[in-house]
């Protein structure tokens, strides 16, 4: 077992990436770890207290909300956790996986695919950056494109073990326990070290269609008679539904030569105003009846299925999938070049959703409340949740200004409709700032007993969300 000496590094230079996350919001810290098991977490906890320094647990850093970032004492990076620890073949069907909580999406596909060969099982959740780690989806309950489908995290653990702010470790089989404390609440109560998570069996066959539209209110239009009745079959059903805005795909298109997986789509012609996107999953046939229905759907809406992008197997779907997923990552390299004008800027994006309305009134309404803000912004997401994702693109500190009062002024609309302010981003640091007002009471209520129950001194995460 290594000394603490060479556990804990006083923050220096080389350090200085473990500071900043996805959001471009950056902190401070006095010093920093990279523990390789449950045992050298215990020891960093124990030491921390002694030295009354909090710590700052994070993973991936693919967090856009400041929630892995320190403003004050040690961050603890788990990254260095990201081992199998076992597996168990249930059936032909269902398997589990228990690993360490800093292992990443891609690593975990890797390790799925490597120990049950030709079992065709897999993880369904899986956000938008594959570089995010086990542990930080299950800390802000992140959820991605499939979601409505799949369900969210929580229908996907059996156990989990966490290390409390005294050095004690608990393994939790109760899910109801799993969610209440531990699942969405940004690491606030404890440390995630280890998950047993459920596998299940991949669909036979999956196919990627991207439709095309010329004018905004065809695509509106669209997606609401989609909402109304989702088309369906006997053995296939639609597992994803994206909206993606011409501002997002301007984004795409501009970084598509520096970004290897895109690369090589087509380009989409400037004559398109927007994508609907779309995931079938099944059997051949009855996903080839859901195509042949979404097509003529499209077309009644004025979109040329003829130019529709429809690719089929689980390969080629990456290769759409990556164009929704380089919309939030272009995103983050607007955001970046416009920091080289102020450091103060920092990504500005929603995460509410407005459940109980149709899908055009909703676009219709964020557009209603921003056409006259003299401010560039881009807008995507899920449909068949209206969770869509506002981001403000502001080119100097007065447009960043004004975004963090159009974001105020939005989610105290939606909160006003009962709507969701936070679905999957989580609330971190900076959106407490933004929203400290806004976001619901009895909410914080609830995460203060928690940290009182589990963290009372305020060691774990201190200035996230409360």
């Amino acid at each position: 077992m290594r000394s603490i000496d060479n556990i804990v590094f006083k923050m220096n230079e080389k350090h200085q990436e473990y500071l900043i996350d996805e959001a471009k919001f950056t902190g401070n810290a006095e010093s920093i770890s990279f523990p390789k098991n449950e045992q050298e977490i215990v020891d960093i906890i124990k030491y921390m207290n002694k030295q009354k320094m909090p710590i700052t647990i994070q993973g991936g850093k693919t967090g856009i909300v400041g929630g892995a970032i320190s403003e004050y004492g040690h961050i603890m990076n788990l990254s260095y956790l990201n081992s199998v620890i076992d597996y168990k073949l249930i059936d032909d069907e269902n398997a589990t996986i228990t690993v360490q909580s800093g292992i990443n999406i891609i690593d975990l596909k890797k390790e799925i695919s490597k120990i049950f060969k030709n079992k065709n099982l897999f993880f369904p959740v899986e956000p938008t950056e594959t570089s995010a780690t086990i542990g930080g989806i299950i800390a802000t309950n992140a959820q991605g494109i499939n979601s409505f489908y799949y369900g969210d995290v929580s229908n996907y653990i059996e156990s989990i073990n966490v290390i409390f702010s005294d050095g004690s470790i608990k393994l939790i089989e109760d899910i109801d326990e799993i969610k209440n404390f531990i699942i969405g609440k940004e690491g606030i109560t404890a440390i995630i070290t280890e998950i047993t998570l459920k596998l299940i069996k991949t669909h036979n066959e999956i196919w990627g269609i991207n439709f095309f539209f010329e004018n905004e209110n065809d695509v509106l239009c669209f997606c609401n008679e989609i909402q109304k009745e989702l088309p369906k079959s006997e053995f296939a059903d639609i597992i994803a539904f994206e909206y993606i805005d011409r501002k997002s795909i301007e984004l795409v298109e501009k970084n598509k030569p520096n970004i290897a997986k895109i690369k090589d789509l087509p380009d989409i012609d400037e004559s398109f105003n927007s994508i609907c996107y779309f995931e079938i999953a099944g059997e051949d046939e009855s996903i080839e009846e859901i195509a042949g229905e979404l097509m003529e759907i499209a077309t009644n809406f004025n979109s040329n299925p003829d130019l529709a992008w429809a690719v089929s197997g689980y390969n080629e779907i990456e290769k759409t999938r990556a164009f929704r997923h380089c919309v939030p990552e272009t995103v983050n390299l607007f955001i970046e070049q416009s920091r080289h004008n102020d450091k103060r800027i920092t990504k500005l994006s929603t995460d509410m959703s407005l459940e109980n309305t149709d899908f055009k009134y909703i676009v219709d309404y964020y557009r209603n409340k921003l056409k006259n803000q003299n401010i560039y912004y881009c807008l995507f997401g899920h449909v068949l949740e209206n969770h869509l994702h506002i981001n403000i693109l502001p080119n100097n500190y007065d447009e960043y200004l004004k975004g963090i009062e159009i974001i105020r002024e939005l989610s105290l609309d939606i909160k006003n409709y009962n709507g969701k302010l936070i679905y999957e981003n989580g609330i971190g640091k900076l959106k407490k700032e933004i929203l400290k007002d806004i976001i619901s009471q009895q909410y914080i209520e609830n995460l203060k007993k928690l940290k009182q129950k589990y963290d009372y001194k305020n060691i774990f995460n201190r200035g996230n969300v409360i």
